[in-house]
Order: C-alpha cells, then sequence, then structure tokens
C-alpha cells in the first residue's frame, strides 16, 4: 500500500459533511462494472418526472425506467441515479445523504430470494461481513473485495482498488451492522492507489 491519503473514523450517530464530487466519482468508475437492476428499480420509481430529466446523461437507461432485477447495468449509471434520489430526500451534505440512502441497499438485498436465503443463515453482524464480499461481486460485476475477521466484534472489508463513493460504502457496511441491531462504529483508510479498508467494529 501507499501512503495513506485519507482516513475517517465515524460512528452511524456523527454526520458526515460535505459534498460528493460526482464526475469523479463516475469517471473512476470502469466502464466494465455493472449493477444489478434491483438497486435501480426503487430509485427509479422514487425520482418520478426527474427520471426524464436524467435520462441524457446515462450510458444505458433502460426503456421506461424498467430494470430487470438480475440483469446488469452500468455502474455509472447506477451512482447517478443514486445521487440525484440521495440529494432530493436528504438535503445538505451530500456525503451524509450517499451514506444514509446506502444504508437502505441491505433492505434491497434482503428482499431478494438470494438475500433471503443469505440472511436465513446469517445470525451476527460478523458472519455476515464475511459474507459481504461474495455478495457485492454478486450484485456489482468487476469488483475486487475480501473480508477478515479481526477480533470478536470487528472485521476488516478490504477493496484493493475501491471504485465509487466511500460514504455509500461506509452506508452499506453499517446498514449490515444494523440489521441485527448492532451499533456500527467505522474507521476507513484508503491510500493513494485506491486501495481502501473498512475496519467495522461493532
Amino acid at each position: 500500500m501507499g501512503v495513506v491519503s485519507v482516513r475517517i473514523v465515524t460512528s452511524s450517530a456523527v454526520r458526515l459533511e460535505g459534498d460528493v464530487d460526482l464526475e469523479a466519482t463516475v469517471a473512476a468508475i470502469p466502464e466494465h462494472f455493472r449493477t444489478k437492476g434491483m438497486f435501480f428499480t426503487r430509485y427509479v420509481a422514487a425520482l418520478g418526472e426527474e427520471w426524464e430529466v436524467l435520462l441524457p446523461s446515462l450510458l444505458e437507461p433502460a426503456k421506461h425506467g424498467r430494470y430487470h432485477a438480475f440483469e446488469g447495468y452500468p455502474m455509472r449509471d447506477y451512482v447517478r441515479v443514486f445521487d440525484r434520489v440521495a440529494r432530493a430526500r436528504f438535503p445538505g451534505s451530500t456525503r451524509e445523504a450517499f451514506r444514509l440512502l446506502a444504508r437502505g441497499e441491505v433492505e434491497v438485498f434482503a428482499a431478494s430470494t438470494l438475500g433471503k436465503v443469505t440472511f436465513s443463515l446469517l445470525r451476527e453482524p460478523g458472519a455476515t461481513l464475511l459474507r459481504y464480499p461474495d455478495i457485492l461481486k454478486v450484485m456489482i460485476r468487476g469488483v475486487e473485495v475480501e473480508a477478515e475477521r479481526v477480533g470478536a466484534r470487528h472485521v476488516a472489508v478490504r477493496h484493493p482498488q475501491y471504485r465509487g463513493s466511500i460514504e455509500q460504502g461506509i452506508g452499506v457496511v453499517e446498514g449490515l451492522v444494523q440489521t441485527f441491531d448492532e451499533e456500527p462504529c467505522v474507521e476507513v483508510t484508503m491510500d493513494m492507489d485506491r486501495g481502501v479498508v473498512f475496519d467495522v467494529s461493532w
């Protein structure tokens, strides 16, 4: 790893302040990264008429906004749709908006057939976070991630090259912990090569 360029330590009670640079975030995502349609559906519904406004900026918009749950669509498009909904639903700090909206991503996966089977076998945050790499690789094509238990209530999730919003990543791991009515604390470090570690404790 190179020299650490970013370090964030937060709990769910601490707001993240500031703005997300959408264009820089999108530009850093490789074109071949694909996100499952199930994550688009409710955001398209939430956009309403705004969906038509967003269309020109999307690479592969689904016809009439009808995304197929397990078909892959550009992750770049997903981030643009996510951004529009986050800013509308949680005005103020965009970083906090991304984080809060991302916590709900767990509900989307848990409602799917695969999610129901997965969560039926899990009983606590640690086991769930250890399964997170497998889940993420099914939901997003292109990602590389691994997880390691480093304590009884502590798991490190490592991305050799992280793509997307750090704040969204924080929200997702917080959501996984909160599913079990536990209080998450997340420490994030990112090096100069975009290697990212989410140290999650509860």
